[in-house]
C-alpha cells in the first residue's frame, strides 16, 4: 500500500506497536478514514501493519511470522506507511530514487524476502518500488551485519534505536561487543547508542501447559507486556495493569504510551498526584503527546489552576489539531474565564471539527454570548 493510499473499507490488523500512539488514538484515526481496526487477528482483516516493535518476528529468512489467524493473503505494511496513511507522518523526502528492488539485491548480497523485511520495517523506504542511495547504504550494513552472524531481529531493534535518535543504518557503523550486544563503532570505539537495545527484557511469564505438570518460563517482549496491561486494565484489575506498565517502563525508557496508561490506572485508583506524575513523564518522552496533555489540563481544571489548564489544552490541540473534545474543553474554560475573544476562536475551531455532534448546540450559544460580551465591552470603552 503506497503512503497515499486511503484506509477507507479496510479492516486493519497492528502486529506490535506504535511508538507515541495510544491503541484508542489509533482506533479513532482509523475510524475517521471509514476504516475499523480489528482487536484480534480473523478472517475479516484486509491490512496487517507492522509496528517497529515487532522486529522479534522477522525470521533469519527474512519472512515474518504473523500471529495465527490472520489470513496469509493480506497485504503488509510497515509502521511508517501506516502513518502516512493517517496523515502522522510527513511523506518521504524527494531524492533521487533511481535503483530498483533487483538492484538492492544485487548490491547488497541480499535476498528479496530479507529486502522485503527490511521494507517492512522502515530500514529501507522505496517510493513506488525505487530506491535511493541511502537505502544501498542500509542495506549493505545489514548484510555485514547478518554475514557476522547476527540475528535480523538484532539488526531490526538497532535501525529502530538508531531512528528514535534522529538517524539511520545508512549513517552508522554497528558491530558486536565481545557478549553480543550490538554497539555503534565511533572511531574505533564502542559505544551505546540505546538503552533498549542492551537491556533485554527476560521477564518470564508461567507456562503450566507442560505435561509433567511442572512450570517453564517464555520470554516475555513489551508488546506482550503491553497487551496484557491493557487488557487487566479494561478488566479493572489495576493492581495487575499498574505491575505490568512499571515493568514495560522500566525495559523501555523511550516510550510514552507506558506511562499515559500508566496514569490512567493511577487516575482510575484515585491516585491523582501519582496520575499526573506519570502523564507528565508521558509528555517529557513526548511533547506532542496530546492525549497526555489533555490529561493533565483536566487535572489542573480539578485543582482550579485554569492558566496551566488553558496552556495545557493548548498544547494538546497545538500537537493534535483536530482533538475536537481538547477545542470544546479549551472554549468552556476561557468562555468561564470571560477571556471571550480567545473563547470565540476555540468555540468555531470546534465547529469546523464537529458541526454536527451533540455539543454543537452549547458550541453556538457560547458563541453568542462571547459576541454579546465582546460587544458590550466595546460599547463600554467606547
Amino acid at each position: 500500500m503506497p503512503p497515499t493510499t486511503p484506509l477507507s473499507g479496510q479492516t486493519l490488523f497492528l502486529v506490535g506497536r506504535i511508538q507515541g500512539l495510544p491503541r484508542r488514538r489509533l482506533d479513532t484515526l482509523v475510524r475517521l478514514r471509514d476504516g475499523k481496526l480489528a482487536t484480534r487477528p480473523g478472517r475479516t482483516v484486509t491490512l496487517i501493519a507492522f509496528g517497529h516493535s515487532a522486529g522479534d518476528r522477522a525470521l533469519d529468512d527474512g519472512r515474518v511470522a504473523l500471529p495465527p489467524g490472520l489470513p496469509a493473503a493480506a497485504p503488509l505494511v510497515s509502521e511508517n506507511v501506516l502513518r502516512r496513511a493517517l496523515g502522522l507522518l510527513a511523506p518521504p523526502a524527494e531524492v533521487d530514487r533511481s535503483m530498483g528492488r533487483g538492484e538492492i539485491e544485487r548490491l547488497s548480497g541480499l535476498s528479496a524476502n530479507l529486502v522485503s523485511c527490511l521494507v517492512l520495517f522502515d530500514v529501507l523506504e522505496p517510493v513506488d518500488e525505487r530506491f535511493a542511495y541511502r537505502d544501498l547504504v542500509a542495506a549493505r550494513e545489514a548484510a555485514r551485519l547478518l554475514k557476522r552472524d547476527v540475528a535480523i531481529g538484532d539488526v531490526l531493534e538497532a535501525a529502530t534505536a538508531l531512528r528514535r535518535r534522529g538517524t539511520n543504518l545508512a549513517e552508522a557503523r554497528l558491530t558486536e561487543s565481545p557478549s553480543g550486544e550490538l554497539l555503534r563503532d565511533v572511531a574505533g570505539q564502542l559505544a551505546e547508542f540505546s538503552g533498549q537495545l542492551t537491556m533485554r527484557l527476560e521477564f518470564g511469564r508461567l507456562d503450566f501447559g507442560r505435561p509433567d505438570g511442572g512450570q517453564t518460563q517464555k520470554p516475555r517482549s513489551i508488546d506482550d507486556l503491553l497487551i496484557e496491561a491493557e487488557e487487566a486494565e479494561q478488566a479493572g484489575d489495576h493492581t495487575t495493569a499498574e505491575s505490568l506498565y512499571t515493568t514495560a517502563m522500566r525495559a523501555d525508557t523511550a516510550d510514552p504510551v507506558l506511562p499515559f496508561n500508566l496514569g490512567n490506572v493511577f487516575q482510575a485508583e484515585g491516585r491523582a498526584a501519582e496520575a499526573k506524575v506519570a502523564w507528565q513523564i508521558a509528555v517529557a518522552r513526548d511533547p506532542a503527546f496530546a492525549e497526555a496533555w489533555y490529561n493533565l489540563a483536566l487535572a489542573a481544571e480539578d485543582e482550579q489552576q485554569s492558566d496551566l489548564a488553558v496552556a495545557e489544552y493548548r498544547r494538546a490541540v497545538k500537537a493534535q489539531p483536530d482533538y475536537a473534545d481538547a477545542h470544546f474543553n479549551l472554549a468552556l474554560l476561557l468562555t468561564r474565564l470571560e477571556r471571550c475573544d480567545e473563547a470565540l476562536a476555540a468555540w468555531q475551531r470546534f465547529l469546523e471539527l464537529q458541526p454536527s455532534s451533540s455539543q454543537a448546540g452549547i458550541a453556538q450559544k457560547a458563541i453568542a454570548l462571547c459576541r454579546m460580551k465582546i460587544q458590550q465591552e466595546r460599547v463600554q470603552t467606547g
